[in-house]
């Protein structure tokens, strides 16, 4: 993840190490026996779905090359999908995973979408773009996993906070401009952090204020919280509002990676952040270290695990569905994000 990242760079002699058990969580008689947890791997879970990717299309923001969303498109691609639509701001970074797809996997269609998603005119164009390689085709799963991550003080052209613009409503809009126009079929994924496990009383004040006075009160590691914590309660709203269209969503920790989403954390940065964090969770155990195939295989089971259908708008961590009290204490403020958020893009959505 995310915050988990920032948690592993802490000396593990001062905390219990978290041990990582696989929990018992789908099985199908049909397939050899599989159990999903911590060790889990992307190709895992999709060999065990590959009727969930073939012949389906997936839209995935932020495929960076060396990142989980880069790691989900390479896993998926091994299935036979029909189409992978990677959307990123910057081609010349995602072009080597095209090149790489369309080597390793030639029958699979691969399109690339401009979207920078702290501009919210980048972002309709990105949606409008999205309609032209369907060609009228539905997007089976749409992965919002792109983030940026406790970067110096900034604000976007709309006058947002970079990470609040970036994490969230970039992805509130494209998602919701997807939405509206019938252009998923059957899942929404929301790529959210460890961070996002904070209480409610901390992070939720934030939203008063998104210019941070103007930056005199910016904490690069709040900011990217309480976007992430937005990512839930995004996942959350969303479920209740697509239930009769039965589309389902989720929300997801990662967990800890080592990726360039990391590149402004410093080591005094990165310890007064767990710190500030383990005040507020005594007890919490340190994240062990995740491979990028095993940083991908939480948001592929959201995407593709049908079992979870009854779950829609969970939250899941090392590929299992995690409630935590900090998630369901946020959901008070779930309206407030979504109507300052509806707000702030300057339009209402009902689906």
């Amino acid at each position: 993840m995310r915050l988990s990242t920032i948690v592993s760079g802490v000396k593990k002699d001062n905390f219990e190490t978290r041990k990582q058990p696989i929990l018992p969580c789908h099985k199908a008689s049909d397939l050899p026996n599989m159990e999903f947890g911590w060790s889990s791997t992307g190709k895992e879970v999709v060999d065990l779905f590959k009727d969930r990717v073939a012949g389906k299309t997936f839209l995935i923001t932020g495929p960076t090359p060396g990142g989980v969303g880069a790691e989900s498109a390479k896993s998926l691609a091994t299935a036979d999908p029909k189409h992978l639509i990677l959307a990123g701001r910057t081609l010349s970074k995602i072009q080597p995973l095209i090149d790489d797809l369309s080597s390793t996997h030639p029958n699979v269609k691969v399109s690339f979408i401009q979207l920078d998603l702290a501009n919210l005119k980048s972002v309709r164009e990105a949606a409008e773009n999205v309609k032209v390689v369907l060609a009228g085709d539905k997007i089976d799963v749409v992965i919002l996993n792109a983030a940026i991550m406790a970067c110096p003080y900034a604000l976007t052209a709309d006058g947002v906070e970079s990470q609040f613009a970036t994490n969230h409503l970039g992805h509130f809009l494209l998602g919701n401009l997807l939405l509206r126009d019938g252009l998923v079929g059957s899942r929404v994924v929301v790529v959210s952090s460890l961070a996002s496990q904070r209480k409610a009383d901390f992070l939720m004040p934030g939203l008063k204020d998104l210019t941070y006075d103007h930056g005199k009160t910016y904490d690069p590691f709040a900011a990217y919280s309480l976007s992430k914590a937005c990512n839930v309660l995004y996942a959350k709203r969303l479920a209740k509002m697509l239930e009769p269209k039965r589309i389902s969503t989720f929300s997801l920790n990662p967990g800890s990676i080592l990726t360039n989403l990391q590149g402004y954390i410093t080591a005094e940065m990165r310890n007064r952040a767990v710190e500030e964090f383990l005040k507020e969770n005594p007890g919490v155990a340190i994240p062990e270290r995740k491979s990028l195939q095993q940083g991908c295989a939480t948001q592929l089971r959201a995407a593709l695990d049908p079992s979870l259908k009854g779950n829609s708008g969970a939250y899941l961590d090392d590929c299992q569905v995690n409630e935590t009290m900090e998630h369901k204490d946020a959901e008070a403020f779930m309206d407030e994000v979504w109507t300052l958020s509806e707000k702030l893009v300057g339009e209402k959505f009902v689906f």
